[in-house]
């Protein structure tokens, strides 16, 4: 059985997204912050983040993109075969969410990583401001999927980091393709158990 160590509605909500894809069995370990900073859980991920994928032989992987390739991989799901447009795109799109996209919510959800609170405000306008360029980009290429007309674990990806958005009503406005496609994937069972699971124990 694989374990995910992570914090309800969190990063580690694209593991749980995919193991339930793959009907792959798995235990959610709930790791706070001051856990997360504990020599034990240290030991997994040595900068005190979540997610922490703990596979079935005891290996461990962290960085929500290593976890997301390992899954993937292992189970043969959601990506595209190798040397295709397809893979490039999903390589391209994987890199841009999660290294501007996810960065970008958590300068504004956890400003106290980055700057004293008296910048707290500006850090937050600036990385939403990014935020607009990346989206109307997504929008463009959505087709109806990031790849096509094939669901990978990308739109599983860029639908997590969605609803972490502070104004979804502002987010779909003028995106008609992007709403359209995290409407579909709420509907998705893999998510919707995901989401009931912490919903009920939050």
């Amino acid at each position: 059985m694989y374990k995910v160590y992570g914090r309800p509605f969190a990063g580690s909500l694209i593991a749980e997204f995919l193991l339930n894809e793959a009907d792959a069995d798995y235990e959610f370990i709930k790791v706070d912050y001051e856990s997360s900073k504990k020599d034990d859980f240290l030991k997994k991920s040595p900068m005190g983040k979540i997610p922490v994928l703990e596979c079935p032989d005891g290996h461990l992987v962290f960085e929500t993109t290593a976890i997301v390739a390992h899954i993937v991989e292992a189970k043969n799901i959601l990506i595209p075969k190798i040397t295709t447009p397809q893979r490039d795109l999903y390589n391209q799109s994987m890199s841009v969410m999660s290294t501007s996209i996810y960065q970008n919510y958590h300068h504004q959800n956890h400003s106290y990583y980055y700057v004293s609170e008296e910048n707290y405000d500006d850090l937050r306008n600036r990385a939403a401001e990014r935020q607009v360029t990346i989206y109307n980009y997504i929008e463009t290429i959505l087709n109806p999927y990031l790849c096509g007309k094939e669901l990978t674990a990308a739109d599983f990806y860029l639908y997590m980091i969605a609803i972490w958005d502070h104004d979804r009503e502002k987010l779909f406005t003028n995106r008609p393709k992007l709403s359209a496609l995290i409407k579909e994937l709420s509907e998705r069972p893999s998510i919707k158990k995901a989401i009931s699971s912490h919903s009920k124990n939050s």
